[in-house]
């Protein structure tokens, strides 16, 4: 085999890195879905099955609460199982969550049922981007942890409209039964994927990780990462919850829970959950209208996030997020103002519509594509999963925090008030990025690794 073959992945390399990616990120549609159906779902649900206002809340507050649990467990037991295992195991949950669903007939079965919906989004939202980071080539580790996020919006987008699909049938569970279709083609995909190579030399199986690398990679390329890998475990000597507070790991690990908590009270699922109810309360008081409005603020977080996509390994993650939390306060200023000097009616409406777009465009371009990144790249190999499990961990609290406070401090704050306090959470997310995000474009994650592991001197660990 002569030089250039050896630097150079071949066709069915890429191919099958391509089918990895693909597969895997499917996850995404499951986490996005659920997200998004139950906004049309409970318009139906309680035709069928009588539930009180707090039994409302409780149904949608499912997910963030299974949510809670699932990416709170899923770290340890993916360090202990495997990235793929634990992917395996979030389409079952996925498909006994709908079962339940399809035969619920009172509030507790369904509150069960969302529940369980929950743990399995927990689930994916730690497997998925896990898995992706630790076993794509670098130089497209971006995109292919990007394509979770794309997913995720698509799911969404996809949700927006099997409800209105469904809309002159009533039929919610249909709407949730939907779901079933990716679950089924992740679950068979997975079978068929490798599990990741990293995963596999920290458990001492260091012929099976080559083979992946080999499989994925040009032969010098799989041959030096796996060198870097092996080096790497050398200098972390542990994993496990204590290791990841290891005084030379905080840095790397407060960068990433900053980042984690500021994409959430950015206001990104208020916004998305309650589209409707603000659009309506700015002065737009058509149905019809208020859910275009939604829908298109679905669109264009997909859209954007295609173009992201592109992006993600070519402009690198820093730039990206800098411009993107810069264009979210700046967003949420223009929101706050009009509010105080446009009266309620059709015209707030509108341009409120416009600043909502804008928002969304900035978002998606950055904070929504680089969280995943910043939370699995940044940590070492060893306290990966615990680590990405932490964040969004965090990340869901926060979540599950401002999605049921937000009608409270909106009535505190007035709704410009909210946008002003969501404007200055996002200026501690953009200066974070600006001052202390390192751009890992490019990079195996051992040399970003090296970036944080470094003695008192300066130099490497």
């Amino acid at each position: 085999m002569n030089k250039t073959t050896n630097n150079k992945p071949f066709a069915s390399q890429k191919l099958f890195v391509f089918f990895i990616i693909c597969c895997a990120g499917l996850g995404g549609i499951l986490y996005g879905y659920d997200i998004g159906v139950i906004s049309g779902a409970l318009l139906f649900i309680q035709k069928t099955i009588p539930l009180t206002q707090n039994q409302i809340g409780f149904i949608v507050g499912a997910v963030l609460t299974g949510g809670l649990l699932g990416t709170l467990v899923t770290g340890r037991l993916s360090d202990m199982f495997g990235r793929k295992t634990m992917i395996i195991a979030a389409c079952f949950i996925f498909i006994l969550g709908i079962l339940l669903i399809l035969f619920s007939t009172g509030f507790y079965s369904l509150f069960a049922a969302r529940l369980l919906l929950g743990v399995g989004v927990g689930v994916v939202a730690v497997a998925v981007p896990l898995y992706l980071t630790e076993i794509a080539p670098a130089y497209i580790r971006g995109r292919s942890v990007t394509i979770f996020q794309l997913l995720l919006t698509f799911g969404i987008v996809l949700a927006y409209f099997v409800d209105l699909l469904f809309v002159p049938s009533g039929n919610w569970r249909g709407m949730f039964a939907i779901i079933l279709i990716p679950t089924i083609i992740l679950l068979l995909g997975m079978l068929f994927l490798p599990e990741s190579p990293r995963w596999l030399l920290v458990k001492k199986r260091p012929e099976k990780a080559r083979a992946v690398l080999l499989s994925t990679r040009s032969a010098d390329e799989a041959e030096s990462e796996f060198a870097q890998i092996t080096a790497s475990l050398l200098e972390v000597t542990q994993g496990g919850f204590k290791a990841l507070f290891a005084r030379k790991l905080m840095a790397p690990l407060t960068v990433a829970l900053v980042i984690a908590v500021c994409n959430q009270l950015t206001g990104i699922n208020v916004l998305l959950q309650y589209a409707p109810l603000v659009i309506r309360n700015a002065g737009l008081d058509s149905e019809f209208g208020t859910m275009m409005g939604t829908v298109g603020i679905g669109l264009i977080n997909f859209l954007v996030t295609v173009l992201a996509f592109f992006l993600i390994d070519y402009c690198g993650r820093r730039i990206l997020l800098i411009i993107g939390t810069a264009g979210v306060i700046v967003s949420y200023v223009y929101l706050g103002i009009l509010l105080h000097i446009v009266p309620i009616g059709r015209l707030q409406a509108e341009l409120s519509l416009l600043g909502f777009f804008a928002y969304i465009f900035f978002y998606a371009i950055g904070p929504g594509v680089v969280v995943w990144l910043a939370i699995s790249e940044l940590l070492p190999t060893q306290v990966r999963g615990q680590a990405v499990a932490l964040g969004l961990f965090v990340n869901s609290l926060a979540a599950a925090i401002l999605s049921t406070t937000f009608l409270m401090i909106q009535s505190a704050l007035g709704m410009s008030g909210t946008y002003f306090l969501f404007a200055g959470f996002t200026v501690i997310y953009f200066l974070t990025a600006l001052l202390y995000l390192p751009e890992t474009k490019g990079k195996t994650l051992e040399e970003i690794q090296k970036f944080y592991l470094h003695d008192e001197d300066g130099k490497t660990a």
